[in-house]
């Protein structure tokens, strides 16, 4: 089993295009595609030849008395096909955006900067301009000139594979006549190509006989795209994409599988058969990846703030309230909790819901493009009509993602150590297929702390006031059974959910004080088909949202309450009794992954516990109300004389 990575050289003849999707100077109807002030041609574009490559050549073989007998493309392997049930099918091969080389080694990269080229269109019956088409494009390479333009081919295959996909795709390069657009006048002429630097990586076999001794349940895993990613959340329109910044367990988990079964040479979904990892097969489902949280390179895994965190009058200072047993108001002032918060200057974007994700519990800002795309018609080579879409992708370069390995639920230290070293030698060299993209991303392993990574701010698993757990979710979690809420539940409805929620997983050792949570609806026609196929009814999933905070106390045993929340912040909280009724998941936990796609094993559930916030907060306790000894004025609300005097 190999990793291919190729190093391809396109040299194109000026004039050349490729659109951008982004606006430029004032008076430019079409822009020249860069990033970074580096002018490219995107992957998806190179892609879109090779496969209209492929298939002429397919066509002539077929219908020529001189049949190349090698020559047998598998286009839809290589270069995926067409979506089924609004879910794209992943491909093999994947390359990079081709980019201008810089040949002067100044930064020049040899173009006309600022030159502008005019077009227009002739009326068919006056033969003069016609009226509002003229056309000014930005026109940076010269006419004649020649443009090398340099991209990456990365793919995974079995060893006797490789010299036979290579040789397919030589021959489509070499089919090349034009790039770009505009070629029906000329532009984009191909000149030349160069394949070099081929570099075949082995797959590792793994050890036979590791040391189960260092094999620890948890291993931090630094992940690192090499290129821009799009994973889609709900999206905006039917055709516009926007990715999120947070990479969940669950993609990290099928873009393994993926990888896995691209290596094996199987090419599906399932997981292959692979006799060197036994193990790895047998416990794939037990095996628990968390999400992957982006920060700065080499900095801390970040922390997503409570929604118990309330500001007054628009100051930057943050109070906790969630140990407080009633309304209060803080310093005369009504607290205003993060719904109410406005964007400021230090509000980020790109991820699910800004005010909980903030700069100072470790979240940074992450760069972002838009890539508009549109399908071909194979017989005019012209855009299909109602084919535009457009993916937002999120730019990986500065930052890197961290995430957890829970191998806790394989109990055999051997077992666990064989996995984990089988584990190790798959992803040697990175995976394949994460997101829309399918992009190329390296995975990194670390020896991880007792409760995880090195996260901004620690979790304590020591009771606070009274045998009290102030519990964050981390990400979106599945909570309880929501067939008794309607329109109309208020928080009693809810309040009575979570409580029944938590004395289920708790086993009645824990009871809810009180909650600070925000909820959504997860669901469409694609979750419907994929995971509730033998479901009479639909049921979209009810999630409790990252950020919610609940306030437990134990019932009796301490003790065994501290050990059982040390549990959940290890391996992510389990799904209740009545989720598993509702929502028909079948408890064994080797068939939950075709059933649910909100699982702990797929990142969902993980909390954090006590947030020690190092003074970044102010935390309010009822020993404060009406207090003379406190710096900060508590004083209590009661509502319901508010309700009568209103």
């Amino acid at each position: 089993m190999q990793k291919i990575t190729m190093n391809i050289t396109l040299t194109l003849k000026g004039p050349l295009l490729t659109q951008s999707s982004n606006p430029g100077e004032l008076g430019l109807d079409l822009v020249v595609a860069r990033k970074d002030d580096t002018f490219y041609f995107p992957a998806t574009l190179v892609v879109g030849k090779l496969r209209q490559a492929l298939e002429e050549l397919k066509d002539v073989s077929q219908n020529s008395s001189k049949k190349a007998d090698w020559f047998q493309p598998t286009l839809d392997i290589w270069l995926g096909k067409d979506s089924e049930y609004s879910s794209p099918k992943s491909k093999q091969l994947y390359f990079s955006d081709f980019e201008l080389e810089d040949k002067n080694g100044d930064g020049s990269d040899q173009v006309e900067h600022g030159q502008v080229r005019n077009r227009i269109r002739i009326d068919e019956k006056t033969m003069a301009v016609e009226k509002g088409q003229l056309v000014m494009m930005e026109n940076p390479f010269t006419s004649a000139a020649s443009y090398a333009f340099t991209g990456k081919l990365y793919f995974f295959a079995p060893a006797n594979e490789v010299d036979n996909t290579l040789k397919h795709i030589k021959t489509g390069f070499n089919w090349f006549s034009q790039v770009g657009a505009m070629k029906s006048t000329g532009f984009g002429q191909v000149e030349d190509v160069v394949f070099s630097e081929l570099c075949k990586l082995n797959i590792p076999e793994p050890a036979s006989t590791p040391n189960s001794c260092s094999c620890k349940e948890r291993i931090e895993l630094l992940i690192k795209p090499l290129h821009s990613f799009c994973l889609s959340g709900k999206p905006m329109t039917n055709n516009l994409f926007q990715s999120e910044a947070i990479i969940s367990g669950g993609a990290l988990i099928g873009s393994i599988a993926k990888t896995w079964s691209h290596l094996a040479g199987n090419h599906n979904e399932k997981i292959p058969n692979d006799k060197m990892r036994k193990d790895l097969r047998n416990n794939f489902s037990k095996i628990r990846i968390t999400h992957g949280f982006p920060s700065q390179d080499g900095d801390p895994r970040p922390v997503v703030a409570p929604l118990s965190l309330v500001t007054i009058n628009n100051t930057p200072t943050l109070y906790d309230v969630a140990l407080l047993s009633k309304p209060c108001l803080i310093n005369d002032a009504p607290p205003d909790f993060a719904m109410d918060w406005k964007d400021n200057q230090n509000t980020l974007k790109g991820y699910p819901w800004p005010y909980i994700r903030m700069q100072n519990w470790g979240w940074s800002p992450v760069q972002t493009e838009l890539r508009v795309r549109t399908g071909i018609n194979r017989e005019t080579y012209r855009s299909k009509k109602a084919e535009l879409f457009a993916y937002e992708q999120v730019i990986p370069k500065g930052k890197e993602w961290h995430a957890t390995l829970d191998l806790s639920r394989i109990q055999n230290e051997k077992e666990r150590a064989d996995l984990l070293e089988q584990l190790k030698s798959l992803l040697k060299h990175g995976i394949i297929s994460l997101g829309k993209t399918k992009t190329i991303t390296e995975i990194k392993f670390k020896p991880s702390s007792k409760f995880g990574p090195d996260a901004f701010f620690k979790s304590q698993t020591k009771p606070v006031l009274n045998n009290k757990w102030v519990i964050t979710l981390q990400t979106d979690t599945l909570m309880g059974n929501p067939e008794k809420l309607n329109e109309t539940c208020c928080e009693l409805e809810l309040f009575a959910l979570y409580k029944q929620a938590w004395d289920e997983i708790s086993n009645g050792d824990l009871e809810l004080v009180r909650y600070f949570a925000r909820q959504k609806l997860s669901g469409g026609a694609f979750r419907k088909i994929i995971f509730q196929k033998k479901a009479e009814d639909y049921k979209p999933w009810l999630l409790t949202e990252a950020g919610s905070v609940f306030v437990l106390q134990a019932k009796n045993n301490t003790t065994s309450a501290e050990k059982m929340i040390g549990t959940w912040l290890n391996q992510g909280l389990p799904l209740a009794k009545g989720v598993y009724t509702y929502y028909e998941i079948d408890e064994s936990g080797d068939l939950q992954w075709q059933q649910c796609p909100f699982l702990p094993q797929n990142g969902y559930g993980e909390i954090a516990v006590n947030i020690d916030t190092k003074q970044e907060t102010k935390v309010l306790m009822d020993e404060m109300v009406n207090s003379n000894n406190s710096e900060i004025k508590i004083t209590p609300i009661n509502l319901h004389s508010l309700e009568k005097d209103n």
